[in-house]
């Protein structure tokens, strides 16, 4: 019996080394593509969104070799994979794959960087841009949604229900949504859709009109006709009470804050102005696909007036501005039509600010100054200027601008009294008004 118990046992270890069929190969999915962010400029969408660096388990580097942008223009943003069918594949941005760290040359020099392929990598915040068009303008009807359980009867309605406002019609809108692809071709799941309005807003403000003083550069410009507002009257039942600030005879409605205003087809507010800088660059940049940016404006955000004061001057350097509305269109901001370009190369027309505390001291055949340094960055120096008294007419005793706040007069003759007072001169030839007067004799 005990024999027969062995051969039992190794019969059972044979039976479980015995290997099965082979398992698939597991295929990493690229993480979803979160926080992707519409911004309407004129008629270009910029969507900006960051490429996945993990894959969808968390694991690193995403094992991803594309990006694919789609956009569909309907009454509601697409929710099933049905729906999603229909829109349109507007770009494809491709993920550079992780290039290996190149072997260090014997002589120990750097490594030569290795040639990048066109793309964009993980990890790294990107835009793409489509311009409206007539043809995306145009809305598609989206697949019917399946109810979720067909076999579930509907309840009984009633035949009749209360009276109410019909529901405001929808306008199409333009929405947008992304999905990372892996090089093996596996989808990520879609990310959540967002929508921009095709609606217009505000018309192109004026050209703008530019001033600057030796600090400042004010950007002003007229409001669209178009131009939306957003102020209302109080009405009579909600004035303030009588001592609030009004007399019994005063019927006048008050006018109070902006309010948001309501037209046909979708709310609006009033309409705000971001300015941009405009300038060309002096060394045209070419052209890269993968590297779009959002137009930066100057103002960080909407203003709600017509002027704009930009902080610092360079003066011989020509820069160009341009203003476009911002209109609440649907909820959604919508940045309008540009204004005219307007051009400004600053000249330095502005003086130095007069010396001050100007001293004389009287030395044996010699009469010494000093003063108080000016603040200005663009200061040359100083010119000094002496007349005999009572000093009517004052003439330059130094041929060129000193840097120094002091000056050593020489050229005096004892016994005669004389006037002095400086003037500060600035790098584009700029005077100051007089420094206070010093008097002083020269001794023997």
């Amino acid at each position: 019996m005990r024999p027969l118990y062995v051969l039992a046992i190794i019969a059972a270890g044979v039976g479980c080394g015995r290997k099965g069929p082979p398992l698939a190969p597991f295929v990493r999915v690229p993480a979803l593509v979160t926080a992707v962010t519409p911004q309407r400029i004129g008629n270009d969408v910029y969507l900006t969104f960051k490429v996945p660096e993990t894959n969808a388990d968390g694991q690193q580097p995403a094992d991803i070799g594309a990006v694919e942008i789609y956009a569909v223009t309907s009454a509601k943003p697409p929710a099933t994979d049905e729906q999603r069918d229909v829109a349109t594949l507007i770009a494809t941005l491709p993920v550079r794959p992780i290039l290996p760290v190149p072997p260090v040359p014997a002589n120990g020099s750097p490594p030569p960087p290795l040639p990048l392929p066109p793309g964009v990598d993980r990890g790294t915040t990107v835009a793409v841009k489509e311009t409206l068009t007539p043809e995306t303008r145009v809305a598609v009807e989206l697949p019917v949604e399946k109810p979720v359980n067909a076999a579930t009867p509907e309840e009984p309605r009633e035949p009749f229900g209360p009276l109410v406002a019909p529901a405001p019609t929808e306008l199409p809108r333009r929405h947008y949504f992304v999905i990372a692809k892996s090089p093996r071709g596996r989808d990520s799941a879609p990310s959540t859709p967002v929508s921009v309005p095709l609606e217009g807003g505000s018309s192109a403000p004026g050209a703008p009109s530019i001033t600057n003083t030796a600090t400042e550069l004010t950007i002003s410009w007229t409001p669209p006709a178009d131009a939306r507002t957003a102020t209302f009257l109080l009405p009579p039942s909600m004035k303030p009470p009588v001592g609030a600030g009004t007399s019994p005879s005063n019927t006048t409605p008050k006018l109070l804050a902006p309010l948001t205003a309501k037209s046909l087809g979708f709310n609006s507010e009033a309409t705000t102005y971001h300015v941009y800088d405009v300038t060309p660059l002096p060394t045209p940049v070419a052209d890269d696909p993968y590297a779009i940016k959002v137009p930066p404006a100057l103002t960080a955000a909407p203003i709600a007036g017509a002027e704009f004061v930009l902080k610092g001057v360079t003066f011989g350097t020509e820069r160009c501005f341009e203003v476009r509305p911002v209109d609440v269109v649907s909820g959604a901001s919508v940045i309008g039509p540009a204004s005219p370009r307007t051009c400004i190369t600053p000249k330095d027309t502005f003086a130095p600010a007069a010396p001050r505390s100007l001293a004389a001291i009287a030395g044996a055949g010699v009469i010494n100054l000093i003063w108080d340094a000016n603040g200005e960055a663009d200061l040359a120096g100083y010119v000094v200027l002496r007349g005999e008294a009572p000093g009517d007419t004052l003439q330059p005793v130094t041929p060129e601008p000193v840097t120094v706040t002091s000056y050593r007069d020489e050229s005096v003759r004892a016994g005669t009294r004389y006037v002095y007072a400086v003037v500060a001169v600035d790098r584009a030839g700029n005077r100051s008004p007089q420094s206070n007067r010093a008097e002083e004799t020269a001794r023997q």
